[in-house]
């Protein structure tokens, strides 16, 4: 039953970049309800394979699930009713008096949006949970990986399919053709988001197939090596190195300046700390100098793609740099607008409410963002600067959890490798973007990173 609980999560995730990044209410509604199914019934296949299944070790996820819980309790206070508490956000007294009547008062200045967006923080959690106690079960971790990559090259293919026959729709809603690719997404930079995790995800699949074919070939001529590594190319390597590229492929046609040049430090990353393992475990353990000539390969193949696919990029840059103006401007207010609610927040996921009264001060002619374009910055707004921090540092300590994991694991360290580095990736694109506000995004952010922390610890009972 666990196989099945892997297929069906994976799934969840992979299919909610196809209907508009799963931006809208009913995808909340919808992907919340999966959520929490899934994880009941992972929690009732584990009873039927108990005396078989690897030890969960969720006291690993203590620290990070309280400093989370705390910080998203502290939304949940936001919205209770506080009658006429100084705490309360001063424009429910405003909206009091104009009306007459008492109104109920909270911290929020938008309880229904704190709402939506608590259940969305949840669902990810839920997904993060199933997805880390199924992959505690390497045949489990496996599956939720390669279904995930699958269906995210589905997605690249659908992309590709809609900028090359210039398609107005997104499935059945109106999109115009804006000449790059955005696939199930809106908005390109999301685009950018999502195949950027998905390109780490194939690219460590690839080392995790090459090194295999590279170990077994270390003691053997050079001759007898390429004719091993032609026949893996045959196998899954082939399959994996063609995700990959069409990923990769699929992020450069996105034109997103932060998008694809953050996933470029990424996967420069991921090469980075395997070389680092490389040098610390000793170059007869994985592969000798082949191993290291399949990294120098990987990163050509980089290039190369860049060199064929990077034209919108390029245009992009050339043409309008690397930020604009208004984007630093908006920060500039954002960060007036958090001084201002510092310790008590505005409400979780109420940056539009808040900002409409500091566009004023924006230059004039530019138009006013329903996201501030730094997750850090409306998080701050949003829960205050204590409830922020602890949601911050729960990420951080699931991220030294996972870099730990990698370079203390003698197999299976593909997983550690790309949760780290999608780290690395959301970590920096949500200085610049709204990452993690898009569901789909989120959710592939979460499996990435329960499939990491899983396979950071011995699965041996």
């Amino acid at each position: 039953m666990s196989a099945v609980a892997s297929v069906l999560v994976a799934m969840v995730v992979g299919l909610s970049a196809f209907w508009l990044g799963s931006n809208r209410p009913l995808a909340w509604a919808m992907n919340a309800v999966l959520a929490g199914s899934l994880l009941i019934f992972t929690c009732l296949s584990l009873q039927l394979e108990a005396r078989r299944y690897p030890a969960l070790m969720l006291s690993k996820l203590f620290v990070p699930a309280v400093m989370f819980g705390l910080g998203l309790s502290w939304a949940v206070v936001q919205i209770l009713p506080l009658g006429s508490s100084a705490a309360a956000h001063p424009a429910w007294q405003v909206a009091g008096e104009a009306l007459g009547r008492d109104t109920a008062a909270t911290i929020s200045i938008n309880p229904g949006e704190t709402r939506w967006a608590i259940l969305r923080y949840l669902t990810a959690a839920a997904v993060l949970l199933t997805v880390y106690v199924l992959a505690r079960s390497a045949r489990n971790a496996r599956i939720i990986l390669r279904t995930f990559v699958l269906l995210a090259g589905f997605a690249a293919l659908y992309g590709l399919t809609r900028l090359s026959l210039s398609v107005d729709k997104i499935l059945w809603f109106d999109e115009p053709d804006r000449g790059y690719l955005t696939s199930g997404f809106i908005n390109r930079n999301s685009a950018a988001t999502y195949f950027g995790m998905a390109s780490l995800a194939g690219l460590g699949l690839v080392f995790h197939q090459a090194r295999a074919v590279l170990q077994s070939t270390s003691q053997i001529s050079g001759r007898e090596m390429i004719r091993k590594l032609s026949l893996a190319m045959s196998g899954l390597l082939g399959l994996d190195l063609v995700l990959f590229v069409l990923m990769l492929v699929s992020l450069l046609a996105t034109g997103s300046r932060g998008g694809i040049g953050i996933t470029v430090l990424a996967l420069v990353f991921m090469l980075l700390v395997y070389s680092v393992k490389q040098q610390v475990r000793g170059r007869s353990q994985e592969g000798g100098l082949a191993w290291v000539l399949s990294i120098v390969a990987v990163a050509v193949l980089l290039l190369g793609v860049f060199e064929l696919s990077g034209t919108r990029l390029v245009d992009r840059l050339l043409n309008q740099g690397l930020e604009s103006d208004a984007r630093f401007e908006t920060y500039a207010q954002t960060l007036l607008a958090v001084r201002d609610y510092l310790f008590l927040g505005s409400g979780l996921g109420t940056f539009q409410d808040v900002f409409t009264a500091y566009r004023i001060e924006l230059s004039p002619g530019r138009h006013v963002w329903d996201k501030a374009h730094n997750d850090y910055l409306e998080l701050l707004l949003g829960l205050g600067l204590p409830a922020a921090l602890l949601v911050l540092l729960s990420f951080v300590t699931l991220f030294l959890g996972a870099i730990r994991g990698f370079f203390t694991r003698h197999r299976d360290t593909h997983y550690a490798a790309i949760a780290t580095a999608a780290c690395v990736l959301v970590g920096l694109h949500s200085l610049v973007d709204f990452s993690l506000q898009i569901q789909a995004n989120a959710l592939a952010f979460a499996l990435l990173t329960g499939l990491g922390l899983a396979q950071s610890w011995s699965t041996r009972r």
